[in-house]
């Protein structure tokens, strides 16, 4: 089923080969990941493009012992290669599994081949890394022109069971607002 989801989502971005179809479907590997592991993304493993086949991630950086919650990954999401971000940002940055998750991915010797045999795979890539950064490009906007209660709307309609996977401090920190006022927001819609 994971593997039916992984190709049907590919094909959301652009239309495959059968040969890169095939060549995916014979390197891919699965890795299962605990509840509240963490890894930083400086990692081999996040060097490769990776699939969400079940969980829910958090990507975060850390500076100063403070956290900063960036974005968070679900079921269905492709994860870019990431592996050099911390060297970008200056700060670490790690991934969180907020539930048992399962990985696809592959391992970081076919890469080159991958970019070799397959043109249509760096355009993949080009495509995921774009989607990303829209998301990164829509929060900002959330931030940036509503107020913490519309803030609180859209990641409930978008993303609801975060709400359910992690701490409040966590979700207020990605809002950009503090704990309390999450919780009088959580508590208003619970009465709704």
């Amino acid at each position: 089923m994971e593997n039916e989801s992984y190709f049907k989502k590919i094909g959301v971005y652009l239309s495959t080969s059968y040969a890169l179809r095939c060549y995916l479907g014979y390197i891919q590997e699965e890795h299962v990941f605990k509840k509240k592991q963490v890894i930083n993304v400086s990692d081999r493993y996040f060097s490769t493009l990776l699939f969400v086949g079940t969980g829910t991630l958090r990507l975060y950086a850390v500076k100063n012992e403070e956290e900063a919650t960036i974005l968070f990954w679900q079921k269905g999401q492709f994860i870019p290669p990431m592996h050099t971000l911390g060297q970008d940002t200056q700060k670490e940055i790690y991934i969180e599994f907020l539930e048992e998750t399962t990985l696809i991915g592959y391992s970081e010797k076919h890469t080159t081949n991958l970019y070799k045999l397959f043109p249509e795979f760096q355009e993949l890539i080009s495509k995921l890394y774009q989607q990303q950064v829209t998301e990164l490009i829509m929060h900002a906007q959330s931030l940036a022109h509503l107020n913490a209660s519309g803030r609180f709307n859209a990641l409930m309609k978008s993303k609801p069971a975060l709400f359910n996977l992690c701490e409040l401090k966590i979700i207020a920190n990605y809002l950009g607002i503090h704990p309390k006022v999450l919780s009088r927001l959580r508590a208003e819609a619970v009465k709704k």
